[in-house]
């Protein structure tokens, strides 16, 4: 992934943190893995965990980015859904 020096939803400079994509204790290692993670502000971190509609954004980015390198099938295989 490549370093951002602003929030990747609002665009604002800011503290970032790392977000991943696919939510879930097993699935943060695999979000590393594949490198389904994003920079956020605090605020924006906040509110993708807070609110539904971004949070499904967040797995539907991920699964995106996924399948650039990767089919859908492998995708299900690795997370066992498709947010798709």
């Amino acid at each position: 992934m490549k370093e951002r020096a602003e929030c990747e939803i609002c665009g604002r400079y800011d503290y970032l943190e790392e977000h991943h994509l696919i939510p879930g204790i097993a699935n943060r290692k695999l979000s590393d893995k594949y490198k389904l993670r994003i920079n956020v502000c605090r605020a924006c971190h906040n509110k993708i965990h807070n609110e539904k509609e971004l949070m499904n954004w967040s797995k539907k980015r991920g699964q995106k980015l996924f399948e650039r390198k990767h089919s859908r099938e492998e995708f299900i295989k690795v997370f066992g859904m498709s947010y798709l």
